[in-house]
Formats: C-alpha cells, sequence, structure tokens
C-alpha cells in the first residue's frame, strides 16, 4: 500500500549489505499501538529480523519486547521502507535496511513484562494507543523543526523520525491498510472450509452457483468493511438488490470469485473488493488465500502485492500470455468467445483460462500475462482488479474500447498498455 525509498541523506550511497527489520501496524477503532519515546515521537514497534529468524517471529518477539503484547496475529505486509545508513564500522561503509511494515491484529490484552534493552530504556519506550492522525501530526512537528534547523539533533536522536512519520502520514490518509486485514482475516474461511457443508445452490444462468461460504463471506466482509468506514454503502453479489454507488463510498464485493472453482477444490478462488468514491474506483483488494497473495491499489499511489510495487509487462502480444473468461452465464456469447480467444491464440504464445476475472486482472497488473478479456462481467468481478491494473501501468477498457460501468455488468479487456 505504500513504499518510501531512500529516504536517508544518502541517496547514492553503494550498500556493502542489507539487514532487514519489521515493523507491527496494529488498530483498534482509530487508534495504533505505537511505541512514544523520551524525543515526544511515535514509532511502530519492530526491529531487526535477527540471523535465521522468519519475519513473522521477529515480529512477534519485537512487538513482546517493546510493548509487553503477547497475543498478537500477524497480518499482511501492507508497506515497505528502504534506507541506507552509514555502518558504525567507522570504515566508510553503508549498509541497506528494508523494513517490511505488517497489519496485524492484537487478539486480546494478554501481556508481559518489557524486555527493552539498554538503548530503547534510555530512551524510555512507552507502549500507548494513539490516534493515528494525531501522531502522525506530532511526528511532522518534530521532523519539521528538526528539518529546519531548530531541533537538528533529533535526526541522531531518534533516526527513523523521517521514516515513521511518512508511514503513518499513509495510513492516517486512507483505509486501505484496516481492511486489507479484514480481507485477509475472511481469506481463512476458504481455505480451512468443508464442502461437504458447502450447500451449493443454483442462480440465474449456466453453471452459476452459490455456496454457504459465499453468503458467510459476505456477511463477514460486510460486517468488518462497514466498522472501518461506517457511511459506505455495501453492493455484494450475493444479494438481491443492490445500492446505489452514485454518492459517497461504496464498498463492490464479490465474496467468492471462482465459485466453481472452490466448489471443485481448484483453488483458483480469491476475494475481491473495490471501495468507489461518488462512483468512481479507489480501491481495490483481492486476495487469493491459497497462494497467500494480497494485491492492493489506491488511485494514485499505484499497485502493489504483499507490500512489493508490481507492474505491467512490457512484453507485445507476440511474446505474451492471452488470459480469458467465457462468460459461462450467458451462454450466447460463448462463440465469439472462443472466436476471439482463437484469433488472440494465433498471434500470441499462448492462452489461459483461469475461471476468475479479479486473479485474471492481478495476472495482467503483476506483469504474468499482457492481455485479459472477457465479453460480459458485472462490477464485482473487476471493480478492484481493474484499479489495481490501472495502478500498475496497465490499460482497462470495455471490448469495443469504452469506458468500463461500476454501476452495472459490462465487456472487459485489460492489456498492459502495449497492445491495442
Amino acid at each position: 500500500m505504500f513504499q518510501i525509498g531512500n529516504i536517508d541523506k544518502n541517496r547514492n550511497a553503494h550498500a556493502a549489505h542489507t539487514r532487514t527489520a519489521v515493523r507491527a501496524v496494529i488498530f483498534c477503532g482509530e487508534k495504533l499501538l505505537l511505541v512514544k519515546t523520551n524525543c515526544g515521537d511515535y514509532k511502530f514497534p519492530g526491529g531487526g529480523v535477527r540471523k535465521g529468524e522468519g519475519r513473522e517471529a521477529a515480529l512477534l518477539r519485537e512487538i513482546c519486547e517493546e510493548t509487553g503484547y503477547t497475543d498478537v496475529t500477524v497480518g499482511p505486509c501492507v508497506g515497505t521502507a528502504v534506507e541506507f545508513w552509514e555502518d558504525s564500522s567507522g570504515d566508510g561503509t553503508f549498509f541497506q535496511m528494508d523494513s517490511y511494515y505488517h497489519v496485524c491484529r492484537m487478539e486480546s490484552s494478554a501481556s508481559g513484562r518489557q524486555a527493552l534493552d539498554a538503548y530503547e530504556a534510555g530512551m524510555k519506550f512507552q507502549a500507548v494507543w494513539v490516534d493515528v492522525k494525531e501522531a502522525a501530526e506530532s511526528n511532522r512537528k518534530l521532523l519539521n523543526a528538526a528539518m529546519c534547523g531548530k531541533k537538528r539533533e533529533l535526526l541522531a536522536e531518534i533516526p527513523w523520525l523521517e521514516r515513521e512519520t511518512q508511514a503513518l502520514e499513509r495510513i492516517a490518509g486512507s483505509p486501505l491498510c484496516r481492511l486489507a486485514l479484514e480481507v485477509w482475516e475472511c481469506g481463512a474461511i476458504l481455505r480451512t472450509a468443508d464442502r461437504g457443508q458447502a450447500a451449493v445452490g443454483e442462480k440465474a444462468g449456466h453453471a452459476n452457483f452459490v455456496t454457504a461460504y459465499d453468503k458467510q463471506v459476505q456477511r463477514e466482509l460486510r460486517r468488518r468493511l462497514t466498522e472501518a468506514v461506517p457511511d459506505a454503502a455495501f453492493v455484494g453479489e450475493e444479494e438481491d438488490a443492490h445500492a446505489s454507488i452514485a454518492h459517497g463510498p461504496a464498498f463492490i464485493v464479490d465474496p467468492i470469485d471462482g465459485t466453481t472453482n472452490f466448489i471443485k477444490d481448484y483453488h483458483c478462488s480469491c476475494i475481491s473488493v473495490g471501495m468507489t468514491v461518488d462512483g468512481a474506483p479507489q480501491l481495490g483488494i483481492v486476495y487469493n488465500p491459497y497462494l497467500d497473495e494480497l494485491f492492493t491499489a489506491e488511485r494514485g499511489q499505484g499497485a502493489y502485492c504483499n507490500g512489493t510495487r508490481i507492474h505491467v509487462s512490457e512484453e507485445p502480444l507476440a511474446n505474451g500470455l492471452v488470459l480469458f473468461g467465457t462468460s459461462p452465464y450467458y451462454e450466447e456469447l460463448a462463440g465469439k468467445s472462443f472466436q476471439m480467444a482463437y484469433d488472440y491464440f494465433s498471434k500470441a504464445l499462448d492462452i489461459r483460462r483461469s475461471g476468475s476475472a479479479a486473479l485474471d486482472l492481478c495476472s495482467i497488473a503483476s506483469g504474468r500475462a499482457e492481455l485479459y478479456f472477457e465479453l460480459r462481467l458485472s462490477p464485482w468481478d473487476y471493480a478492484a482488479g481493474a484499479l489495481i491494473v490501472e495502478e500498475a501501468g496497465g490499460s482497462v477498457t470495455t471490448v469495443d474500447g469504452g469506458a468500463i460501468a461500476f454501476d452495472r455488468p459490462c465487456s472487459i479487456k485489460a492489456t498492459n498498455g502495449k497492445i491495442s
């Protein structure tokens, strides 16, 4: 969701080696669990990953050491920061610090004692719950004072100040990190589903199925998402009537995109959540629980997979893969769909049919394929994925080249922007 790069002054430094750190983004309502120091700044709980230690284990250890809390679930990576610092050896070399911000869930208030090292104790690390905007504004005042020379010493005392200020401001300005955790947690319903209890039903159209899990995931998403953004309308696939998205924020949700795949245990299904504001796409989240891939995008902020920036490919159609959907609920479109697929097949490396429009769109966004088309889809199939493609540098239109709609079905053509 965010990427902070080379924020140190030594932007052209050559790194002799790389160190890895982890940071925890833990919400309780509008408040974040942060660590306050005796300089008056706020930082995210976290620190360096030790040799042979995984990022999740390191983060749990750091949260416990700095805050005392012991009952935490580590969720997906939602941002990264890259810094270059002069090595403490004094030989003039530099090291690169890669920080990974993971959104986490506090499961209970269970806690032990902090285990601060001498430096942290000297800085009087204190775990506090603070409003995210308040923390961002407080840090920004300190950083501005340091940058203009009034408190220049702060940059040496709290070297993380610029990094943490930027991260706080990005998180304060968008609900995307909070929403990503909710979608990620709902993915567990798909991973642990008992298909013998799926209670498969049929809707209008050929092979148009719904399961008890579609409805369960949608209920859970409605509860979680509307708690995070209370004034948002909710448009879910498994509803008989849909709210208007014309004014204000609105969620457009497919609880299980690829239901037939889900029924067949094919492991190519996902949760898709798009958010529009006044009818225009603003946020997109697609989560594949089987590969644990969380794709996200925010208008004007780029597209990401598990916190790492993604881009469409640069390949022409001749060197590309073509993905397509058959619009199976509309049998009258089958002939044209397969004819178009054959035409593209004759010009590309090969074609693929996954059964999930949202995942196909994410494949275009991440450069795994170059073109995707389907002759008829509903907005919940593409509301998130279309934005992810565009923020990754791609193009999304109708098959005829027009603007796609978010309040009614339409055709979709997504490309890397190099293919007409």
